[in-house]
């Protein structure tokens, strides 16, 4: 992919979407950075992208701006930007990752001339695994179709209506870290059980990596799958009791539902 883009801000987030990029085999060259943090901003360079000294540079050079700063952080920078996209002669396109930031609050800064889309990825977009909501209200298909082509080897998109932009941020846009929370549980009972750390560990990811693949594969609904490992008085069945116990789904659903409220909290 020749496009090139521009990182306004490296950290976890926008940084992992730029290794997923250059780890799908994206040219460093193509891809520019704007980070105040000099140290930050080594590793960065040290992968080969160029660093440019401002965020009106960095629009300017590329054809396709990620907005990946803390949404926290977005009034604070907001007058800069609109004022570096004033200077503008041709139309650019914005890709916002900032959770709760809605797009109109975002045109009122970039200018309706330029193409703004939100989006809502997630941390395995480093490893080519990721998932992403694209927020469709008020974007070109042509818009749509890059965002996705740009995603497109590095995870997974979805569209949804802006509305639903909280509920995938309070999914897929947090639930990586309740993924590695169920890792830890799993591996500290099976160590509990007696297995060596490394061997739980182990058998944990195994495990889980096999039934994601099961699910994709087998066109069964996770709870058909799940009946079909809890035989009659065994042991899984006294398993599952145990996590529902601990209300295990409920607690869950409470974990995407506390997600998705804090996102609409951000975006007041």
């Amino acid at each position: 992919m020749n496009t090139t883009i521009f990182f306004a801000g490296t950290g976890n987030m926008g940084g992992a979407i730029l290794r997923g990029l250059l780890n799908a085999g994206t040219d460093a060259k193509n891809i520019f950075f704007f980070d105040p943090s000099d140290k930050a901003a080594e590793a960065v360079s040290a992968l080969g992208c160029v660093r440019v000294s401002s965020f009106a540079e960095g629009i300017e050079k590329a054809s396709v701006t990620f907005l990946c700063v803390k949404p926290q952080i977005f009034k604070l920078v907001a007058a800069e930007w609109k004022a570096a996209a004033a200077t503008l002669k041709s139309e650019k396109t914005f890709i916002s990752i900032m959770a709760g930031v809605p797009r109109k609050s975002l045109l009122e800064v970039l200018g309706e001339k330029n193409q703004v889309l939100r989006v809502m990825p997630n941390l395995p977009l480093t490893v080519g695994k990721g998932s992403v909501g694209l927020a469709t209200d008020g974007v070109s298909e042509a818009t749509l179709k890059l965002a996705e082509e740009i995603f497109g080897n590095i995870g997974v998109t979805c569209r949804v209506a802006e509305s639903l932009m909280d509920a995938v941020t309070g999914l897929s846009g947090s639930a990586p870290a309740y993924v590695f929370e169920f890792i830890e549980g799993l591996t500290r009972g099976g160590v509990k059980a007696g297995l060596t750390r490394d061997v739980a560990l182990k058998l944990a990811l195994g495990t889980i990596e096999g039934s994601v693949e099961l699910v994709k594969q087998s066109g069964k609904s996770p709870s058909d799958l799940c009946a079909m490992v809890c035989s009659p008085a065994g042991t899984t069945i006294a398993g599952i009791d145990a996590l529902e116990e601990g209300a295990f789904r409920s607690t869950l659903i409470k974990a995407v539902v506390a997600g998705t409220n804090r996102s609409k909290e951000l975006g007041k």
